[in-house]
């Protein structure tokens, strides 16, 4: 019997989940040394000078973007979809978010949006590096820096990716990743800053030290969150349970869970939670330093996986990226004319798949401001989130081309 394929899984294995779980339970937890030495580490990995950890990548770009020392309503331009709470990081500083438009084959600024934004004098841009899809870098730097544009690259989930040799998280004034469940790199959360800039380096290292003690009970529950989705993961345990409650979820329609990792809140902030200004373990940057010893091997594999899927098929509406990039697919995504028949379709051929958890934030009802947004919609609604991960066997791969293969428009 062919087990069903899930959309997705956790880079750690369950052992190590479980591990890191008692570690987390009676270890130190604020070991400074064990947490610089990550810090160095990393940086040395993505070709930074210098590396600043915070609990979220959100409390990072939230301190550089105060050290900046921004007048108040100055323009930030920012990507359609991404994780909420750097909107309300912006906002929190009294700045003023312009939404630039994606190209849909690379998921990223798209040029002639971005042409139209700068026209607001923007003074600062985040650029997002949606699902490990590496757009044209230096153009968009080229642009940006010639408009005097401080650029903070997020680069969370294109981790290892490269565009003509050079890693992504290099290019920007400064960089940022996210090390959250389901990453590539996944320390139980942490926001990590590399910049080249000593002057910035130190100014970041200052808000890190004014940070407050790190909580082992907010610790402990991001380890159980990740080993209970790792376990829910498990082939033979999705195909048992999870499978069969998505797919009665998927026959009555509309349900949170047909999104990647559910439904994210939407309602905007009075404040920034105490949570986002907690200092980062020593227990996750021991998870990082183990972690990073296997991001080639992991890479090599997914990229290998999604390389056999895409040279058998010809579904081609789906974000490819730009010449000379690299891209390490830290999701798989394809655009589905309607998601519901598509997704049917494949939970049939058992294949799990689901939308994005990001939120469309440039058409938050709720907030001040929107923009007009019409590729990020469709990327919003219609791009299928298929299973990429290196965990992938051979004939999970054939399966998956098969299905796409099938299903691409005639």
């Amino acid at each position: 019997m062919k087990l069903p394929i899930s959309r997705g899984r956790i880079s750690h294995t369950l052992f190590e989940d479980f591990v890191w779980l008692v570690r987390s339970l009676f270890s130190k937890i604020n070991d400074s040394r064990t947490v610089a030495r990550f810090e160095t580490t990393f940086a040395n990995y993505v070709g930074r000078k210098h590396c600043v950890v915070f609990p979220f990548a959100r409390t990072g770009i939230h301190a550089v973007l105060k050290n900046l020392e921004l007048p108040a309503g100055s323009v930030v331009l920012m990507p359609p979809i991404t994780i909420k709470p750097i909107l309300d990081v912006v906002l929190d500083l009294k700045l003023v978010p312009v939404f630039v438009d994606i190209d849909q084959s690379t998921v990223c600024f798209s040029e002639t949006s971005l042409t139209e934004a700068l026209k607001s004098s923007p003074r600062v841009a985040i650029l997002t590096y949606l699902f490990g899809i590496v757009p044209d870098v230096e153009a968009l730097c080229k642009t940006l820096r010639n408009a005097g544009v401080f650029i903070i690259e997020d680069f969370s989930q294109c981790l290892n990716g490269k565009f003509r040799g050079d890693k992504i998280g290099s290019f920007g004034d400064v960089s940022v990743y996210s090390a959250s469940s389901v990453k590539t790199l996944d320390t139980y959360g942490g926001g990590f800053v590399f910049t080249d800039d000593s002057e910035m380096a130190g100014s970041l290292g200052i808000d890190q030290r004014k940070l407050s003690k790190p909580s082992r009970s907010r610790l402990i529950k991001k380890v159980q969150t990740d080993l209970i989705r790792n376990f829910a993961s498990q082939p033979i345990i999705f195909a048992i349970l999870t499978f069969p409650i998505l797919r009665f979820l998927t026959w009555r329609g509309g349900s949170k869970l047909t999104k990647f990792t559910g439904d994210r809140d939407q309602q905007p902030l009075t404040s920034l939670p105490a949570e986002w200004f907690e200092s980062y373990t020593s227990i996750q940057a021991k998870v990082g330093l183990q972690q990073i010893k296997q991001m080639e091997e992991k890479d090599s594999k997914r990229k290998s996986a999604i390389n056999q899927i895409n040279s058998s098929h010809n579904f081609s509406d789906r974000p490819i990226g730009a010449d000379g990039g690299e891209n390490v697919f830290w999701q798989y995504i394809v655009y589905a004319d309607n998601f519901s028949d598509f997704q049917k379709q494949l939970t049939s051929r058992g294949v799990d798949c689901s939308t994005t958890s990001l939120v469309k934030i440039s058409g938050l009802a709720s907030y001040p401001f929107q923009g007009v947004t019409p590729n990020a919609d469709r990327l919003y609604s219609n791009g299928v989130y298929l299973p990429c991960y290196h965990q992938l066997t051979k004939s999970q791969i054939s399966r998956i081309s098969n299905s796409l293969s099938e299903l691409e428009p005639k």
